[in-house]
């Protein structure tokens, strides 16, 4: 592969051998790539794409099939490749990953683009819809205590406390004053909705328009 990306063979044999040793796979030099694991495959799979130094790098669920040990090794040697300026697109089902390393993020729906934009700027606009509140006194029922509050939707057991759902474009900072007036709270945090939550209410609030159309 990497004499077909330009290299001489002494140099793609050099390369190859450095990067084997920096995914942990050095035993595997001689080896089949059918003789691999799927986690092996993957690293193997990396090291082709990258070994040329590429100016693009397009990755394809490249988490898939690594262990957590594995999946932060290659999210590390990913971000070196971004800091030394190759322009990455990466391409994921998993949301997190996405909010982890990504600076930009396309959102498709059934092939169709439904979100195109910086993670800075969806976050910046994405409305607080959820608080998590752990009271200063374990046995307060936070329940019952917060039930009349205006834009609060439900309370639930969460952890180590209570998880509070807000309705759509309730006043924030009224529901705040509001609810350590009527409990003291050991931790309150508002919860920042993350790209799964973006996409879902992007996808029901389109589906909700085309069924009203």
């Amino acid at each position: 592969m990497g004499i077909l990306k330009g290299l001489s063979r002494a140099d793609a044999r050099t390369r190859c051998h450095a990067w084997l040793e920096r995914v942990g796979l050095p035993e595997v030099a001689k080896k089949r790539s059918e003789d691999l694991s799927k986690g092996m495959q993957q690293k193997i799979q990396f090291i082709a794409a990258v070994m040329h130094d590429p100016e693009l790098l397009i990755l394809d669920e490249p988490f898939s099939g690594l262990d957590p040990v594995n999946m932060r090794l290659l999210r590390d040697l990913i971000e070196a490749q971004h800091r030394a300026g190759t322009t990455i697109l990466f391409s994921t089902h998993v949301m997190h990953q996405a909010e982890q390393m990504c600076d930009h993020i396309v959102m498709l729906h059934n092939g169709r683009k439904v979100l195109d934009d910086p993670l800075a700027n969806i976050r910046a606009r994405s409305e607080v819809r959820s608080i998590r509140f752990q009271p200063l006194n374990g046995d307060a029922p936070v329940p019952a205590l917060l039930a009349d509050v205006a834009g609060v939707v439900s309370v639930d057991r969460a952890e180590s406390g209570f998880r509070i759902e807000l309705a759509e474009g309730a006043p924030l900072e009224a529901i705040v004053n509001a609810i350590t007036t009527k409990v003291t709270p050991a931790r309150l945090e508002l919860v920042q909705p993350n790209l799964e939550d973006v996409f879902i209410q992007i996808v029901t609030g389109n589906q909700a328009a085309g069924a009203q159309a």
